[in-house]
């Protein structure tokens, strides 16, 4: 290490050995001189290139230079010195280093460099492969006009780097006699994941890493215990940045904490995994099909408050996915076998010898308080003077980061001297509580009963209030469920004391706490008396929003109103789940008014299922109501409920329970004084839309005046836009009885909409017109209908329903004759539909592989995948429509005149014997490959 380094701007040159612990197994006699001459190799480019080795990491080294060219320069010489020496000891293996280089300030202390240019520059480093050279945008700006002859940089585009905050563009450094293909750089975005963006930098921890992670390699199942606010999520969430390249399948977070019963944790894993319900298959089966084979981890994120129902679900997983790896965060373990438990400790303190600025910058907790009340005092610095202070602050606070953050927060209004004041007074470890609790649930429960002591009465009031609200809120939320407090400037002072915190979303401020503060709040909320009024407020005010909302999502401005929907998702749960015990009837109807936000966000049908079938049963078992208006409002309640029940049944294939549930929906509209004629036609078009699937002709026939008259009333209501929701089902009724020109008639109606403004309501018509024109034979029109849809499901974020508009725009490929395009098509889109837990889909997908095999002359194949696509049926209870039977049944008939009996009976049972995933291999390999994997 350097005795002294010069400070200001610099070019940080990191390297380190890929493999190099394979290596050292491999060749532990001979590796301590390949190090050496390697560490010779990168001194003599170092200095030879007017920089200077900071220091050596085992197998890596850190560099810093004055200019960004000189540090390319080196970078470059380092990479050809290892490829020109053939590394004869450890023949046939090699040494291949990568390199990162980035430029930025640094402060200099002790001979080393300290900043975020530094952190910055090692986790470009740890994305590389051995023998490339990353280079920072900042880093390429100051040397690409000066790069040497036959040098260049490869522009590899924006990427997250583990633990910064801001991604990186991300330059690769090629040069004549290196190697320039590499695989796709490590950053987080390049592995399966879900792990959010992390908006503050991560502190220490370095021992924990190497704890956690050695744990992990040796156990399934590991729990981070410790007490709130330790920083479990954190450094879970870190770890599995880390270690995203061990799991093939991905590595995905499910958020527990803003659950609140245990029937919900299976939902949220299924949620994290982007699995939805399939008809005939219990959820948990479903999880537990799609993980059976995939190697994984899990991450059950704040775990105590559902600790029984998270320890089945473990206990279960683990039993039956045997390369699934599960780490949770709890205030205590699951306590099932197996578990390995891992205390997250406090951050490093301060010793008493410590009394320096310089010595007690090396300790975590320090580092933590200093950095996060820079964020708030931008003046805010160590100094000889506060030193002993800070040292107190972190000494008192027992090193827990989140009492860290929150007394950082301070500096705002206090020097440190005054914050450590604060804490000598009110602060008393482990005597202020319950004895029988844990010495560090006493020390952050003392240190927000001390935050929340600072307040001012007002204050304390509105802060237990807005604990009602779950996932943040807005200032006209708070201001109308909390009446009797001046919002407006009591929440000022929450927001200052860092209670709460202000982000901006789609253009206005919104509001939360942390989760912690948020349960502390809530449990002085009920304490006080005062849950259940705020409460009811509270569903009042969400109530209110999904009936404006309601007719928003109908209107012009569509898209603005499913997103700010969206964003209180967390909030119409919590009113729906205390309106479910309090006011059944009026959570139904809250639910109900949101028919088209459910529609379109799709991945929320499973846990909409959960409510509607609990609420619906709830409801139906009310005493009648007092007063006739009251009576009203509950048939209202249940009208719409059972449509929006409808609408899901039909995505589960359950027809029948539809068709009962929407013909009931019909009669309590009609029986209403005064029936809501939009709602009524929609019910009237559902009820059309589930003839269509069942396909009778005889009901057909009997819904055929129902459909005419949800277009009149469509007409009546004077929803133009709305009538194309009339009109798919009523002209595909009429194609179906064989009557074609009023079919044209509407046909020709429902191709006007095509020139109609994007709305994202219509994305349900429009896709059953394209579907419908598709299996008439229209194939232009289904194209144009389907690329309408394919738009607005793009511009609303609609996933779910993207991937069905692609699997329409394959299919009309295959029916043109495109079948290489279709192929390709069914390949990407199959493994989207499985992902999802979409088994139905995936048979569908089964069978236009094998209509494609049939065309192209291989018969065999074709009655494989007819028979693998008949099993999967078969395990969810799926029928297939009936719409879809004429081309099935067609080709089924042209298969037994070119097989014989025996060879079709005998490919058709390889194909049932095949397990869902086999299938897909098969379907998706190339005719050689497929024929192993058939055979395997």
């Amino acid at each position: 290490m350097i005795d002294a380094a010069p400070a200001g701007m610099f070019t940080f040159l990191f390297s380190d050995i890929e493999g190099s612990t394979r290596l050292w197994e491999l060749y532990p006699e001979v590796m301590k001189p390949v190090l050496a001459r390697h560490d010779d190799r990168v001194q003599q480019a170092v200095v030879a290139n007017q920089g200077h080795v900071v220091k050596t990491t085992g197998d890596g080294c850190h560099a810093a230079f004055e200019t960004a060219i000189h540090a390319v320069n080196a970078a470059l010489a380092i990479q050809t010195a290892m490829f020109e020496d053939p590394w004869p000891e450890i023949r046939p293996h090699t040494v291949r280093v990568r390199i990162g280089l980035h430029t930025g300030e640094a402060e200099a202390r002790a001979g080393d460099y300290f900043g975020t240019a530094l952190n910055r520059a090692a986790r470009l480093t740890a994305t590389g492969h051995g023998g490339q050279v990353l280079v920072s945008s900042a880093t390429a700006e100051m040397v690409r006009d000066q790069l040497p002859n036959g040098a260049a940089l490869l522009d590899l585009g924006e990427h997250r780097l583990r633990d910064l905050i801001r991604p990186e563009r991300v330059y690769q450094l090629v040069s004549l006699g290196l190697p320039v293909d590499f695989p796709p750089i490590r950053s987080i975005d390049a592995f399966p994941n879900n792990l959010p963006v992390q908006l503050t930098s991560f502190i220490g921890r370095e021992r924990e890493k190497a704890d956690v992670w050695q744990a992990l390699s040796s156990a399934r199942l590991l729990t981070l215990t410790g007490v709130g606010g330790t920083g479990k999520t954190r450094l879970a969430l870190h770890l599995a940045a880390d270690v995203l390249s061990s799991f093939p399948d991905g590595v995905w977070l499910a958020e527990l904490a803003p659950l609140a019963g245990p029937d919900l944790v299976l939902q949220a894993v299924a949620g994290a995994l982007k699995l939805r319900r399939t008809p005939g298959m219990p959820l948990l089966d479903l999880v537990t099909d799609y993980m059976r084979g995939k190697s994984l981890l899990l991450i059950l994120d704040n775990c105590e408050h559902l600790i029984d129902a998270c320890a089945r679900l473990a206990e279960h997983l683990l039993r039956h996915c045997p390369q699934v790896k599960i780490l949770a965060s709890s205030r205590e373990p699951l306590g099932i076998a197996g578990e390995v438990t891992y205390t997250v400790p406090s951050l490093a303190l301060p010793d008493s010898t410590a009394r320096t600025p310089a010595a007690l910058a090396d300790y975590e907790a320090v580092q933590l308080f200093v950095e996060r009340a820079k964020a708030v005092a931008p003046r805010f610095a160590l100094t000889a003077s506060n030193a002993q202070a800070v040292a107190q602050i972190c000494l008192r606070l027992d090193g827990i980061p989140l009492a860290l953050e929150l007394a950082a927060a301070r500096c705002k209004l206090f020097s440190a001297e005054q914050i450590a004041s604060r804490l000598s007074d009110r602060f008393r470890l482990l005597t202020g509580g319950s004895r029988t609790a844990l010495p560090r649930q006493q020390t952050l429960r003392a240190l927000i009963d001390w935050s929340y002591d600072l307040l001012s009465e007002p204050e304390r009031a509105l802060l237990r209030q807005l604990s009602v609200f779950v996932g943040g809120w807005t200032f006209d939320a708070a201001d109308a469920v909390i009446p009797d407090l001046d919002v407006l400037s009591l929440l000022e002072q929450l927001v200052n004391k860092s209670l709460v915190v202000v982000e901006e979303q789609h253009g206005q401020a919104r509001y939360r706490m942390l989760e912690t503060i948020r349960q502390y709040a809530q449990d002085r909320l009920f304490e006080s008396g005062e849950g259940q009024a705020v409460r009811n407020r509270h569903l009042d005010y969400f109530l209110r929003l999904s009936e404006v909302g309601g007719l928003g999502l109908r209107g012009s401005h569509a898209f603005e109103w499913s997103d700010q929907l969206g964003v209180e998702y967390e909030n119409i749960r919590a009113a729906a789940e205390w309106g479910e015990e309090q006011r059944p009837d009026d959570a139904l109807l809250m639910l109900g008014n949101l028919f088209f936000f459910w529609g379109a966000r799709v991945d929320n049908l499973a846990l909409a299922v959960y409510w509607l079938r609990d609420l619906l049963a709830r409801v139906e078992a009310l005493p009648p109501p007092d007063d006739e208006a009251a009576a009203r409002r509950r048939k209202r309640a249940q009208a719409r409920g059972l449509s929006l029940f409808t609408v899901m049944a039909m995505n589960q294939g359950e027809y029948r329970a539809a068709l009962e549930a929407i013909g009931r929906s019909i009669a309590l509209e009609r029986a209403l004084d005064d029936p809501d004629r939009f709602w009524l036609a929609l019910a009237l078009s559902v009820q059309g839309d589930v003839a269509l699937l069942m396909g009778d002709p005889s009901l057909l026939r009997s819904m055929r005046e129902s459909a005419h008259e949800a277009l009149a009333l469509m007409h009546e209501a004077g929803e133009t836009q709305w009538r194309l929701l009339a009109l798919h089902p009523l002209s595909a009724i009429e194609a179906a009885l064989g009557n074609l020109d009023e079919a044209r008639r509407f046909q020709d109606e429902a191709r006007l909409y095509l020139d109609y403004g994007d709305h994202p309501m219509l994305m349900p018509a429009l896709l059953g017109l394209g579907i419908e024109a598709r299996f008439q034979g229209r194939l232009d029109d289904a194209r144009a209908y389907i690329l309408k849809s394919l738009r607005i499901a793009q511009r609303s974020g609609s996933s779910g329903f993207e991937v069905a508009l692609q699997s329409e725009l394959v299919h009309i490929a295959r029916l043109e004759g495109r079948l290489d395009e279709a192929k390709a098509g069914y390949r990407r889109l199959i493994r989207a539909w499985s992902d999802g837990g979409q088994w139905a889909a995936v048979a569908h997908q089964l069978e236009c592989f094998a209509f494609i095999a049939m065309a192209e002359g291989e018969h065999e194949r074709c009655a494989r995948l007819f028979g693998a696509a008949e099993a999967v049926r078969e395990h969810i209870g799926a029928s297939m429509r009936e719409i879809e039977r004429q081309e099935y049944e067609a080709t089924v008939a042209a298969l037994r005149e070119r097989l014989d009996a025996s060879t079709l009976a005998a490919a058709w049972a390889a194909g049932r014997a095949m397990s869902a995933e086999k299938a897909i291999a098969f379907a998706t390999a190339t005719p050689v490959h497929a024929e192993r994997v058939g055979k395997g």
